[in-house]
């Protein structure tokens, strides 16, 4: 959806997007039950159909590309193409371990397949999507500079780093990570500095640069104790970066996205969704400093809180037409 309006071009063809959309969710569901039920045939088919919708999500944003009138939006989907090919590889690493098939090196693979998926697939969405979106919810034109191209390179080290660790152990995996959380420092940076005074009173631009903002740390804490040779697979740190971190930059897009695509009236919506700031922000940060702190029942409350604040605007929505 970003690349096709960003870049104005005319979208893939439905039957490609939906064979796309059927083959994830499907091969999804076959990965929970194989590796839930412990029902090993199912793990490698589904699996599959997960690197095969990927492949397709990948050919359509390339085609996207192609296609685009306006070159200057190509960084970004540079950024969601090499996530495409962090989780196809993350996803097969996954197949391998949930077919019971990794032997001894479970657990080299099993910290690679873990970090393709969370700091390359989603992590690297996130960044490449920073330097058009921001701007977008502070009603801006796209910003980019040296910064950015300079992310790119780092985030491209950064992935093959991860990769590495296969044959060399953790410290490869722990320097790819801080890599890229540096490079998403750079991009998060030249967005603020540009358009800190245009977008600090707009909650989706808040809860997005949050949201990063811990997701950065989280790279630092990760990357730090994995050159220390320290492999923790879930920590405390990770349902931080879940919650204050990815919950949050997903909080952030759909307060945006979701008026949007509601249709008008377009400004009721969006007041519905941003009103009262300061509450999720409260609410979700506080509930990231819980976590860091390893009070998980003040996490969990806090998250609760926040979640039904979430719901309730969700709710106050209007899809139809204002007849007045």
């Amino acid at each position: 959806m970003f690349t096709i309006t960003w870049s104005a071009a005319a979208p893939p063809s439905p039957t490609l997007t939906a064979l796309q959309r059927w083959l994830l969710g499907g091969g999804v569901a076959l990965v929970l039950a194989g590796v839930g039920a412990g029902i090993t045939p199912l793990v490698w088919p589904g699996a599959a159909a997960v690197v095969a919708a990927l492949v397709l999500l990948g050919w359509s944003l390339a085609g996207t590309i192609r296609r685009s009138l306006l070159r200057r939006f190509d960084l970004s989907a540079r950024f969601y193409l090499l996530a495409i090919l962090a989780g196809v590889v993350g996803v097969t690493l996954g197949a391998i371990l949930g077919s019971e098939s990794a032997g001894d090196r479970f657990i080299s693979m099993r910290l690679v397949h873990s970090h393709l998926n969370l700091v390359g697939l989603l992590g690297l969405i996130i960044v490449g999507t920073l330097p058009t979106f921001l701007p977008t919810v502070a009603h801006h034109r796209a910003v980019s500079g040296r910064e950015a191209i300079a992310a790119w390179w780092m985030a491209m080290a950064g992935t093959a780093a991860m990769l590495a660790g296969l044959w060399w152990g953790p410290g490869p995996v722990g320097a790819g990570t801080l890599a890229i959380g540096a490079a998403a420092s750079l991009i998060l940076g030249g967005v603020l500095i540009r358009l800190w005074t245009k977008g600090r009173r707009r909650l989706p631009f808040l809860q997005v640069a949050a949201g990063t903002v811990w997701l950065i740390l989280w790279t630092v804490v990760d990357g730090s104790r994995l050159l220390a040779d320290q492999v923790v697979p879930w920590s405390k740190w990770t349902a931080v970066a879940v919650v204050a971190g990815v919950g949050q930059v997903l909080a952030g897009s759909l307060a945006y996205l979701l008026p949007v695509l509601a249709g008008p009236p377009l400004e009721p919506n969006a007041s519905r969704m941003t009103a009262r700031p300061a509450l999720p922000l409260l609410f979700v940060n506080a509930a990231g400093v819980a976590g860091s702190l390893g009070a998980t029942r003040v996490l969990a409350g806090l998250v609760l809180i926040w979640l039904v604040d979430f719901g309730l605007r969700l709710v106050t929505l209007s899809f139809r037409p204002d007849k007045a």
